[in-house]
């Protein structure tokens, strides 16, 4: 196809998502079966990679320890003690270096039980030396750590459901919070009584607020105003600044130079409400506010972190709660707004989110804690410009079993263009009733055709979430990750739509390609097998076709071929 031939419809806010930014298949962590709050990211074992904690609510909390490659062995460390073994009701945990050993330690705040400290025996496992901390009747739902105080010690900031939240100096011995001169309330008296008032704390986040040198601790609540609370250096935490509405039910926080002014800023993740951006003024006031996603979200956390490159820092939303909902990256636009998004995976019920690296590339990847199943996705790098190489060996192409033969046609499409890249091996064709389970599991696949005739392409499509809504009659729509593209049925069969969707999946590589009618499958083939299209889409994996018929005799042809949409 001519370059001129293609036209980018920008659906989403006016704006294509960067290239090369898009996550993988989901990748299962832990068994499916647990309830799990909250996660903590550490090297515990110091082999390089990175490790996850999960802090489950109601079962056993576990250590999942990185390969480097994306995946988490089946060596799981437990944390259990005699106090609450095994089943912590857990909803805050953080890793630490609390004895300035060099390993990191984990801290475990738990709901009405004991709050925990397993010490690391430096090998990664935590089962000698662990120490309690505040009272067994706390309702504890939030942790943060750092050095407060200046003594080089991790110090505790710990925020409860209707109790006094705490900073716990550490004291540098045995049980580091201990003693309770060093446990130092904090919060606010909104009541003009002298009293600080009891809060409904979710989230805590330790942060430059005010431009001194000093740590400012932020604080997520429930049903009332969140608050930036500033340190004075020794632990205590006096003058508060509110910010968002007190009706809201916020339960994260997360600070970042949303806007590259040096000044730290704060993003809300509201489970009812709006979530919102708030622009720092340097006082430790919010200044300007901006909102983003859907107003009726359901947020249990969010993260920041640059996740496409471009100096601007993402937020990744984690949604769920009670229900089932997407969870989303909204990209920034550098100014404290967000624009263009990306869906993740749809339907779970998410209570935590953490950016980090887990298979060794430059490129950040993401956790996120659910209840029933946990997930890794890793930011990937394939694209389009790639398959010459992602398809060069093992290959099969699947069409229905009773496809049409323009599926095979354009199968053919596709091989004669991987030949003209360089693939060394010509794929072999396969319906899915003659498709080994052995070439289903380890080859290299090439679904051709719609899900309603290619059982492969339908599984494929469940695997990558994409869906379809069809409307007899009236319209067919395809969904990828917050895309979209839409088929006028009446304007069928003179018009069709196709998407072409290139994704690994079990250390294998796999490119959908399937249309509404025949003429879409084979638009896609036809563009997907031009090499020059290739480059022209370099570093994206998916495309979202449009086939019009202009010249009215009802055959494919490349210049009435158009990409609506990519990513």
């Amino acid at each position: 196809m001519k370059k001129t031939g293609i036209i980018l419809v920008l659906l989403i806010l006016g704006m294509v998502l960067p290239v090369g930014t898009w996550y993988g298949p989901s990748i299962n962590l832990g068994p499916g079966a647990d309830t799990t709050r909250c996660l903590a990211l550490a090297d515990f074992d110091k082999d390089g990679f990175t490790d996850i904690v999960a802090g489950n609510h109601g079962g056993q909390n576990v250590i999942y320890f990185g390969d480097g490659d994306g995946t988490f062995d089946t060596r799981q460390s437990a944390l259990a003690t005699a106090v609450e073994a095994p089943l912590e009701l857990t909803q805050a945990i953080v890793a630490c270096d609390v004895n300035n050993d060099t390993w990191d330690d984990i801290v475990v705040g738990n709901d009405q039980q004991s709050n925990l400290i397993y010490m690391n025996d430096q090998d990664g496992t935590f089962d000698t030396i662990y120490y309690t901390f505040s009272t067994g009747s706390d309702w504890t739902f939030a942790l943060a750590a750092d050095d407060v105080n200046g003594d080089t010690l991790v110090d505790l900031a710990v925020g409860n459901l209707g109790q006094l939240n705490y900073v716990y100096l550490n004291d540098g011995s045995g049980n580091p919070y201990d003693i309770p001169a060093n446990a130092i309330p904090f919060g606010v008296d909104m009541n003009g009584d002298t009293l600080l008032d009891l809060l409904y704390t979710w989230d805590l986040v330790f942060a430059y607020m005010n431009g001194d040198s000093n740590l400012d601790l932020v604080e997520a609540n429930h049903q009332t105003f969140n608050y930036v609370y500033i340190g004075d250096g020794t632990g205590n935490f006096g003058t508060a600044y509110g910010f968002g509405l007190s009706n809201e039910f916020t339960h994260s926080v997360a600070v970042g130079d949303l806007n590259g002014d040096t000044i730290s800023d704060v993003v809300e993740g509201n489970y009812q409400g709006q979530n919102r951006a708030y622009l720092g003024t340097g006082t430790g006031s919010m200044g300007a506010s901006y909102n983003f996603g859907t107003v009726d979200d359901r947020t249990h956390a969010v993260a920041l972190a640059d996740v496409d490159g471009d100096t601007n820092l993402d937020v990744v939303v984690a949604d769920g709660g009670d229900v089932n909902e997407i969870n989303t990256v909204y990209f920034g636009d550098g100014d404290g707004t967000f624009g263009s998004v990306y869906d993740m995976r749809t339907g779970d019920t998410s209570w935590d989110v953490k950016f980090g690296y887990f298979n060794g590339d430059a490129s950040i990847d993401i956790a996120v804690a659910n209840v029933g199943q946990n997930y890794v996705y890793l930011d990937m790098d394939m694209g389009f410009d790639d398959i010459a190489t992602l398809f060069d060996t093992n290959t099969f192409f699947v069409a229905g079993d009773n496809a049409y033969c323009t599926d095979v046609l354009g199968s053919a499409k596709i091989a004669f263009g991987l030949g003209q890249g360089g693939a060394s091996e010509n794929p072999e064709g396969r319906t899915d009733e003659i498709l080994t389970a052995t070439e289903h599991d380890t080859g290299n696949l090439i679904p051709v055709g719609g899900p309603a005739i290619n059982p492969v392409a339908d599984e494929f499509g469940s695997a990558f979430a994409i869906t379809y809504d069809y409307q007899a009659g009236v319209s067919f729509t395809i969904f990828a990750h917050g895309h979209s593209i839409v088929l006028d049925l009446t304007q069928y069969p003179n018009e069709d739509i196709c998407i072409v969707y290139l994704s690994p999946h079990n250390s294998r590589n796999v490119m959908l390609v399937w249309g509404y009618g025949w003429q879409g499958t084979y638009a896609g083939s036809a563009f997907v097998g031009d090499p020059n299209n290739w480059t022209a889409y370099q570093g994206f994996h998916m495309l979202l076709i449009r086939w019009t018929d202009s010249n009215a005799d009802g055959l494919v042809q490349m210049g009435e071929i158009t990409v609506e949409d990519s990513l």
